[in-house]
């Protein structure tokens, strides 16, 4: 046939077995649903990698807005551990807008930026609610908010609060003067003379009331409740200072005028339980059993015994002590008063971070020199009243008419009155440097000052571009506090009440007063003259003058202790488990 096909018959291929036809079609089902796998998983690859980029990224930008948040509450506690002033704030709202004049680095402490984010910290609760002073405040609620575009973080953290006390004011007299003193016609000044030791106690300081019904035993503490007193009060009471309270004789006892008295020293305060530890040191012999009333009044000592003997003594003192003052304490038993001369310069130092413990030698004892059994059965916190000179300068004084009360120390050694230079004077009075205190100080000029009644509070820093003020006739220097004044001082004003004003007036240049306007507490004078910087560059020794009639400042001990207290910064403390993010 020769390879050709024949007319009329078909070609015939090999018949493929059902099964193999089957497998040939599994395995392209196969390959098509691997592919559609294949596909699948690159997608959802694809869309993991994708969202896990979106992710981190978000993660990122929460942790940044997260991290300026926590920037914010980092900031408020940098800003305000130096001292702010916060005006006249009496709830959260004013609390918080005061918060935009308080200078910061790169903004205020209102408002201010990081990398990448903005800021903004407020106030969104006290406790209390409303309140008359920042001195009363216990707690604050701050939120810090950090926000860029559409992204935002916020935490809130709950802060303690407490209003820190100024360094105790060192003044040797009812005036202290670097210029000269001149006292003209029939102004005068009231020192203080040596009285009974119990012109040294500050009576009422506060209002305590008893928690527990047991009798009370030398050496062993117990704690009281102050809720009823100012927290401000409270906060003033020092570790180591000391109190007296009244005594009776049974637990259901009221107290009266001829209780005996019992002395306390203070080991502890607790300003959240409102509570104080107290410590008997000394309880009269007249009661078996003594026990406190269930409400009473403390008296602070404030300058209180610690140690004596023949030729010394030393005192927790809240006044200043130099050589020549009169002291006046009583010892022994049956008790006797007894008085000394201080016959050197006192040394100073601090018991323990808050009480300032003052040794002097002491010699001329009245009536006579205590038994040795009186000196050495003394009973610790006993008061120590003492002497108070009116006039002490580095310069001369020229009398008026009236006698100085406490008598006069002219040309002061350079360890009562040092120089202004390099502000000593100024750092001596007040523990710290001018720019510390001002911080802390509410710093008005003069026309501010009349327009706000001419009111002292709290700290008041007058200051003036030309270190020149006056403050002659209406409104009358007044309120509680001690008032700076930045330059020259002028006043001339008649009297509105025995203590117009109460506290410390500073004077950094120099001082003239006339009329019959009275002041209560100190005055201290440099006599400096200042530059634009407010920096002490030179003494202009012209004399500090009174002139007119009546008393013109008159020195008051329980005054001076008083400014100190709650007047210095505000220091705020982070509430541990109160941290939240919103």
């Amino acid at each position: 046939m020769n390879g050709r096909r024949s007319p009329g018959r078909r070609l015939r291929f090999p018949r493929v077995p059902a099964a193999r036809r089957e497998q040939g079609s599994t395995a392209i089902v196969t390959v098509l649903m691997t592919g559609m796998v294949l596909t699948t998983v690159i997608a959802a690859t694809t869309q993991v990698s994708l969202g896990a980029r979106r992710s981190a990224a978000d993660d990122a930008t929460s942790a940044r807005m997260l991290l300026g948040a926590e920037s914010g509450m980092a900031r408020f506690l940098d800003c305000t551990r130096v001292g702010l002033y916060l005006g006249t704030p009496v709830n959260a709202a004013t609390l918080d807008a005061a918060l935009l004049g308080i200078p910061c680095s790169s903004g205020t402490l209102k408002t201010f930026l990081v990398t990448g984010a903005t800021v903004t910290m407020k106030i969104v609760r006290t406790v209390p609610a409303t309140f008359t002073s920042v001195s009363d405040l216990t707690a604050v609620d701050v939120t810090a908010t950090s926000t860029n575009g559409t992204n935002r973080s916020s935490v809130t953290q709950r802060f303690t609060v407490s209003r820190l006390n100024l360094p105790r004011i060192t003044v040797p007299g009812a005036v202290t003067s670097y210029p000269g003193v001149d006292l003209n016609g029939n102004a005068s000044i009231g020192g203080a003379d040596v009285s009974l030791p119990d012109s040294a106690v500050y009576s009422s300081f506060l209002s305590l009331k008893r928690l527990s019904p047991l009798s009370l035993t030398e050496g062993t503490p117990v704690v009281m409740d102050s809720s009823a007193s100012n927290a401000r009060l409270l906060r003033s009471l020092l570790p180591g200072s000391y109190v007296r309270m009244p005594l009776v004789s049974s637990v259901t006892g009221l107290a009266g005028a001829t209780s005996p008295i019992g002395t306390f020293r203070v080991e502890a305060t607790d300003s959240a339980a409102q509570t104080v530890t107290l410590t008997p040191t000394s309880l009269p012999g007249s009661l078996l059993t003594p026990f406190l009333p269930l409400t009473t009044g403390a008296d602070l000592v404030l300058n209180a015994l610690t140690a004596v003997s023949a030729t010394s003594m030393t005192v927790n003192n809240s006044e200043t002590f130099v050589q020549g003052d009169r002291v006046s304490v009583t010892l022994g038993v049956p008790a006797v008063t007894y008085t000394a001369t201080v016959s050197a310069m006192p040394t100073t130092a601090m018991t323990g971070s808050t009480t300032t413990s003052t040794t002097f030698a002491v010699t001329g004892w009245s009536p006579a020199q205590p038994p040795s059994a009186a000196l050495t059965g003394f009973r610790l916190g006993q008061p120590v009243s003492k002497s108070t000179l009116g006039v002490v300068t580095a310069g001369t004084f020229n009398p008026g008419k009236d006698t100085p009360v406490g008598g006069v120390m002219q040309l002061a050694s350079t360890s009562i009155v040092p120089s202004p230079l390099n502000d000593t004077l100024f750092t001596k009075t007040f523990g710290t440097t001018p720019d510390g205190l001002k911080s802390v100080a509410r710093v008005l000029d003069e026309s501010q000052f009349s327009a706000a009644g001419r009111t002292v509070s709290g700290v008041t820093w007058l200051d003036s571009t030309t270190h020149s003020i006056n403050l002659n006739s209406n409104p009358k220097l007044n309120g509680t506090g001690v008032l700076v004044v930045d330059g020259d001082l002028t006043i001339n004003q008649t009297q509105t009440s025995t203590c117009d004003m109460s506290g410390l007036l500073y004077v950094r240049g120099n001082l003239r007063i006339q009329g019959n306007l009275q002041l209560c507490g100190a005055i201290v004078v440099e006599g400096s003259v200042l530059d634009a910087n407010d920096q002490v560059v030179a003494i202009d020794s012209t004399d500090t003058s009174f002139l007119g009639t009546g008393r013109k400042i008159q020195y008051d001990a329980k005054v001076l202790y008083d400014i100190t207290q709650g007047t210095g910064r505000l220091a705020f403390t982070p509430q541990s488990g109160t941290w939240r993010q919103q």
